[in-house]
C-alpha cells in the first residue's frame, strides 16, 4: 500500500507540475489585449485548452452587451478552472480590406546614416579607426555631424573635408537610445581625404508584394516584415520613401540547400504613393494612384480567429498580376512577442510548387543595398 501511495503521490505531483508549466506557458503565449466584433466571442486555436469567464466590465457593461468603442475584461482559465490571466477586450468594427499580392517597388531613404561596416584608415601613424576608438559599432545610425542633420553619404563626405582635422561631435542612435560621441578625423595617406573609418548607407531599394489596401483611406501595408539592411540585418530607420510600379521578370526554383528567388524590376510609370513606416510587421504607406492591381475585398480577421488548416495566399510569380494559391496553415503562434512570425505555412498548390518549388526569396520582398559610401 505504501508503494502504491508513493506512486500515486508522484503521479499527482507530476500532473500538478505539468499544469503549472502549461499555465506559465499560456501566460506568455496569450496576448494581454484582444479585439472583437460586437456580439462575437473570442476563440482559441486547437492546442489552447482555454475557456473564458466574462465578468462585468467597467461601468457595469456586460460583455455580451458591449458595442463598438466599449471595452471589458475577460478572465482566461486553463481547462475552465485554473486562472491564467485577465485580458482587456476592445469592441471594434469589422474592417473590410482589399487583399492584393501585387508586386511594387520600394525606394527608401534612411533617417540618418546607418553604419554598415568599419575599416582602418592608413595614416602616417599607422592604420587607425577613429570611429571604433570613439565607441561606434556596426548597426549604429549617425544622426548629426556637429549639429547638422545627416541625410546623404555625399553630404557627410563634404562635411568631413570642410571640417578638416578638427574634432567632430556626432549624435548616434543605437537601438532605442541616443548618445553623443566625439571623433578625431584622420587624414588618409591613401587618398589624402579626412575619414572616420566607417561605411554608411543612406538608402535601400527593392521589390515587395502588397498585403492589403484600405479603399476608404488609401492606406496600405506590405511585406509582413521589416525592410532590413542586407549587411547588418538591422531594421532600416525610415525617413521617407515611395512605392513605384514593378514587374516580376523571372524565378529561380528553390531546391534543397538553395532557397531560390523571384526576380523583378521597376517599371517606368509614375510613383504609386509614399511610405510612412517601416516596422516589424511590414511597411505602411499611402497610395495616391489606384492603378496597381489590388484584388478582392474581404473582411479582416482578428488574430484569435485565424485557424490551422487549408487557406490561400495571393502572390505574383510572373508579370504584375497576382494569383491565388492554396496553402496549409500548420501552426499558429499567438504571442505578441512574435510579431511578423505568427504562423507556419506549407505550400500545397501544385501550380505554385511547379513554378517556385515552394516559398522562395522575393515572394514577399527582395532588396538591394542602396546607396553606400565610406567616410
Amino acid at each position: 500500500m505504501r508503494k502504491l501511495a508513493k506512486r500515486l503521490a508522484a503521479a499527482v505531483n507530476c500532473c500538478l507540475l505539468a499544469l503549472l508549466l502549461l499555465t506559465i506557458y499560456m501566460q506568455k503565449q496569450l496576448p494581454d489585449r484582444y479585439s472583437v466584433v460586437a456580439g462575437e466571442e473570442i476563440t482559441f486555436p486547437p492546442g489552447y485548452p482555454i475557456q473564458t469567464v466574462r465578468p462585468t466590465a467597467a461601468g457595469g457593461i456586460q460583455a455580451a452587451q458591449a458595442s463598438v468603442g466599449d471595452s471589458y475584461q475577460l478572465d482566461l482559465k486553463l481547462l475552465g478552472t485554473i486562472p491564467v490571466k485577465t485580458v482587456e477586450v476592445n469592441v471594434v468594427d469589422r474592417k473590410q480590406v482589399t487583399v492584393s499580392g501585387a508586386p511594387f517597388g520600394i525606394k527608401m531613404f534612411t533617417d540618418g546614416l546607418m553604419v554598415v561596416g568599419m575599416s582602418d584608415i592608413p595614416a602616417a601613424e599607422g592604420r587607425i579607426n577613429p570611429a571604433k576608438e570613439a565607441g561606434l559599432e556596426v548597426g549604429d545610425v549617425l544622426k548629426t555631424f556637429n549639429g547638422v542633420t545627416l541625410t546623404t553619404n555625399e553630404q557627410l563626405a563634404e562635411l568631413m573635408q570642410e571640417n578638416g582635422d578638427a574634432p567632430i561631435k556626432v549624435e548616434v542612435k543605437r537601438g532605442n537610445s541616443t548618445f553623443s560621441a566625439g571623433i578625431q578625423p584622420i587624414r588618409s595617406t591613401g587618398d589624402d581625404q579626412y575619414r572616420l573609418g566607417v561605411w554608411v548607407r543612406d538608402s535601400s531599394a527593392g521589390i515587395g508584394t502588397m498585403t492589403y489596401f484600405d479603399q476608404n483611406s488609401g492606406l496600405f501595408t506590405g511585406l509582413g516584415h521589416a525592410v532590413c539592411d542586407v549587411d547588418t540585418g538591422d531594421m532600416m530607420p525610415l525617413s521617407n520613401g515611395e512605392v513605384v510600379p514593378a514587374r516580376i521578370t523571372g524565378c529561380k526554383r528553390g531546391e534543397n540547400g538553395s532557397p531560390g528567388e523571384l526576380k523583378g524590376r521597376f517599371t517606368e510609370e509614375p510613383a504609386l504613393g509614399s511610405l510612412s513606416a517601416n516596422t516589424t510587421t511590414g511597411v505602411y504607406g499611402l497610395l495616391r494612384s489606384r492603378t496597381l492591381y489590388l484584388g478582392e475585398e474581404m473582411p479582416l480577421a482578428m488574430k484569435h480567429e485565424v485557424q490551422t488548416g487549408k487557406a490561400y495566399i495571393y502572390t505574383t510569380v510572373e508579370g504584375s498580376k497576382p494569383q491565388r494559391y492554396e496553402i496549409e496553415i500548420e501552426k499558429l503562434v499567438m504571442s505578441e512577442e512574435e510579431k511578423g512570425q505568427n504562423m507556419v505555412i506549407r505550400v500545397t498548390d501544385p501550380a505554385l510548387l511547379q513554378k517556385t518549388g515552394g516559398i522562395v526569396q522575393g515572394m514577399w520582398v527582395r532588396y538591394n543595398r542602396g546607396n553606400t559610401g565610406n567616410a
